[in-house]
């Protein structure tokens, strides 16, 4: 991270530059969820702010390997990137405030507040462009009074820093009066999605310029008149959009020597709805709505040879984004959680697990998804820190390849957050056992990390390849069992695999708890506990559904 500094910084060379969209990712991540909550416009299919992540994710990956060089050529690299990785009319919209700054950086040494206003102005001008209908209180109207307030600050010879920070504070604002410009936003009682995601990415943008900590952070919604943002739209809108048929989201690249992107622009225009065409370098990018996406690429191929086609049923995608803010209605309280003296922040997979965790008088008070195939970020990590009902906060990340991601977040939030290392889920519900509100933080983490080290970690599994590990061969579709990661059985039914490992590893053991996964039945759960029960009767045994995916069984030996 920058360091922060007292003097207003004037300029951003390459190296600063590469950072400052590092932090604006960094902070799309940990907005994505309410970005895409937001989006009803041009259709609710909730994806806004995972298609503009994935356009700046491609970006940040180019970076990487490139990490050097002129700021022009950067910045040229960043606008490939994005054209080529821009995902829906909203990545597509994204794509040109790169496009924007490669062109004002050409030939340019330093990103400077005459630079940054001539990218906005430029972006400005070409997303009203590439669009044949534009539409205000959009990305739109964001790039246009953006571009207005860097130009009239550059003219004041103002430092990159003040124009950036000015830019930023004026972009949550237009955000603020979306819904005045664009009827169907006031209709669903939201601001407009693609605009917030992009007042989101100026102030990652502007954080990692002046250093601040964190850099990224869970952003309040701007919403007119006061109100707050429920964390959903209107219900009478979503039962609305239940009733339109959406058609096909259809994205692909025509590559040519010869493009003429006006002409496959107002092609796009004659057959389709939302269209956004733009190009450069023999190189098209067209986004169209149709019935038929077929249709659109044949109409395509008419101009050159097709390549990264995606095609996204959008009525299937808006029924889930109906279903998604009915559950939200139903299972959301309105008001956040109430404050306590310490939160608990844990990562689990399993819907079983995630109550337990909960409800079960554990003292979490929220739940990460997460698990071996699916570790959350850092931002995710982070913003459930920020958003957990306390300044001081303990994190589980109940699981090994989590734990590095979890050390991160502590340096990066003014909250006092204390690791408890869990490599398991198991090991953290048990770590949970020993949290107490009636401890200081220094005592509960103490309690967690002494259970940590006294608790056997076991799982049961399919295997899905070969494994040779130690003189053991285990084969493709056989059930094994690992305890604190070696292989210590193997076999063809679960259960007795689950005993296996048990038996061997249990010795001067108190408490035993297995938790059963996703694919065991109720009635062999039942069965499980009984077996164990009767030959594991010196030891106290407890079966709990985890419903986690996987594994057929997580064991705690303690």
């Amino acid at each position: 991270m920058m360091q922060q500094s007292t003097e207003k910084t004037s300029s951003a060379d390459t190296a600063v530059l590469i950072e400052m969209v590092r932090g604006a990712a960094l902070a799309l991540e940990m907005n994505r969820d309410t970005i895409n909550a937001l989006n009803v416009f041009p259709v609710p299919d909730g994806d806004t702010g995972t298609n503009m992540l994935l356009t700046l994710r491609s970006v940040v990956n180019d970076l990487d390997r490139v990490s050097s060089g002129s700021i022009d050529h950067i910045a040229t690299t960043m606008s490939q990137s994005a054209l080529l990785a821009a995902r829906g009319n909203s990545g597509l919209i994204l794509a040109q405030f790169f496009r924007g700054m490669s062109e004002a950086l050409d030939g340019e040494s330093v990103l400077d507040a005459r630079t940054l206003a001539r990218s906005l102005r430029i972006a400005a001008t070409r997303s009203y462009k590439v669009l044949p209908n534009p539409v205000e209180g959009t990305m739109l109207t964001v790039y246009r009074e953006c571009a207005e307030l860097a130009e009239q600050s550059a003219l004041d010879h103002r430092s990159l820093e003040n124009v950036l920070s000015e830019v930023t504070a004026g972009s949550l604002d237009t955000v603020r009066r979306s819904p005045e410009l664009l009827p169907v936003l006031a209709e669903a009682e939201v601001v407009d999605s693609g605009a917030f995601g992009f007042a989101v990415i100026l102030d990652g943008a502007l954080r990692t310029l002046t250093g601040e900590d964190p850099v990224g952070r869970v952003i309040e919604v701007p919403m007119p008149k006061g109100a707050r943002f429920s964390g959903s739209v209107k219900a009478d809108f979503v039962d609305e959009s239940e009733e339109i048929e959406w058609g096909y989201c259809t994205v692909f690249t025509i590559q040519s020597n010869d493009l003429n992107i006006d002409q496959i622009r107002s092609h796009m225009n004659r057959i389709g709805l939302s269209p956004i065409v733009d190009g450069a370098r023999g190189i098209a990018k067209v986004h169209v709505h149709m019935e038929d996406p077929g249709e659109a690429l044949t109409a395509g191929l008419k101009y050159g040879e097709l390549s990264h086609v995606e095609i996204e049923n959008m009525d299937k995608q808006t029924a889930g984004w109906v279903s998604d803010r009915r559950d939200s209605a139903t299972n959301s309280s309105p008001h956040k959680a109430d404050p306590v003296s310490i939160a608990v922040v844990a990562v689990a997979l399993g819907e079983g697990l995630n109550e337990l965790i909960i409800s079960a008088g554990l003292g979490a008070t929220s739940v990460i998804s997460g698990g071996d195939t699916m570790n959350p970020s850092v931002a995710d990590l982070l913003a459930a820190v920020e958003a957990a009902p306390s300044d001081q906060v303990i994190l589980l990340p109940n699981n090994k390849n989590i734990v590095p991601a979890a050390i991160q977040v502590d340096p990066m939030t003014k909250k006092d957050v204390r690791i408890v290392p869990a490599h398991s889920v198991q090991a953290g519900v048990a770590a949970l056992l020993a949290f107490n509100l009636d401890l200081s933080l220094d005592e509960n983490e103490e309690a967690m990390l002494k259970i940590l080290d006294e608790v056997g970690e076991g799982k049961v599994c399919r295997a899905s390849r070969d494994i040779s590990i130690d003189g053991r061969e285990i084969r493709k579709g056989m059930i094994f069992a690992t305890f604190n990661e070696e292989i210590v059985a193997s076999g063809h039914d679960p259960l007795l695999v689950l005993i296996e490992l048990i038996k061997n590893h249990s010795d001067g053991a108190e408490i035993v708890t297995v938790y059963t996964g996703e694919d065991v039945t109720p009635e062999n759960s039942s069965a499980a506990a009984t077996r164990l029960t009767e030959i594991f009767e010196n030891i106290e045994i407890e079966v709990v559904g985890g419903g986690q995916p996987h594994y057929y069984y997580l064991v705690a030996i303690e």
